[in-house]
């Protein structure tokens, strides 16, 4: 079983690329030469690995294993988005940054970053960031939601509202026209709303499939949110749909 967030990532990075050097991974994920190697030790048991001199190839045709987290099959566009939400940011700011694998791909575009104040409840983001002594990277506290690899509960939503910050983003399990965002953990959620609360501009990072699914728990509105991050795969009834509310602003990368 894979047992970081990262794996995970790294899975689909060679999955997409076929065949990788662990220079690139190293370059890539920010990582060791022995990270990366552990890391492929760990990939190449789920049997669609073989790891090569000098690197390792994604063997086709065999079955895939069962994974801990959700399965991620937009990589590069949660990279896309990624990348713009960082652009945001400027020197000298704080940031509160969610848990999820969109999120995370914030944290990658950060992490070369310096001057910069992050706040996260995601263990593997603070895992990432912390390898960068130019940024100062705070964690919550709280209890650990394995699913996720983030921090809930009490202890975390009294920290969060002692903070007020620039910017935070946000990611959610879908979304909703009418009702706003969704999710599927009640704790989870009240953490994602707390960071909205103590936070000038929300973001909302999410690719286009989160518009097309729904979760039993609204955690917040519409009027809580400045912009959503999104791929321009987004539907055009959506797009028109953002027009029309003239609330939060839709930007597609």
């Amino acid at each position: 079983m894979l047992n970081s967030t990262r794996q995970l990532q790294m899975k689909e990075y060679i999955q997409e690329k076929k065949n990788v050097t662990v220079q690139e991974l190293m370059e890539y994920f920010h990582v060791s030469d022995m990270t990366v190697r552990r890391d492929l030790i760990q990939l190449e048991k789920l049997g669609t690995f073989k790891r090569v001199h000098g690197g390792v190839a994604h063997v086709e045709g065999e079955k895939d294993f069962l994974l801990p987290f959700s399965e991620d099959s937009n990589l590069q566009a949660k990279v896309r988005i990624g990348e713009r939400a960082a652009s945001i940011v400027q020197d000298g700011q704080s940031v509160l940054l969610d848990a999820g694998s969109t999120a995370l791909e914030v944290a990658r575009a950060l992490a070369t970053r310096s001057n910069i104040t992050v706040i996260t409840n995601s263990i593997p983001a603070a895992s990432l960031l912390s390898q960068n002594s130019s940024l100062q990277v705070m964690m919550t506290g709280g209890d650990i939601l394995h699913t996720s690899q983030s921090l809930i509960g009490y202890t975390a939503v009294q920290f969060l509202r002692r903070l007020q910050v620039d910017h935070a983003f946000i990611g959610c399990k879908g979304m909703s026209m009418e009702r706003g965002l969704m999710n599927s953990n009640m704790a989870e959620g009240e953490v994602k709303w707390t960071m909205m609360n103590v936070s000038r501009q929300v973001y909302v990072v999410a690719d286009h499939t989160k518009f097309e699914q729904a979760a039993f728990h609204v955690f917040a509105g519409w009027d809580q949110v400045d912009a959503i991050i999104s791929t321009d795969q987004v539907k055009e009834s959506y797009q028109r749909d953002f027009e029309a509310k003239e609330q939060a602003q839709l930007i597609l990368v």
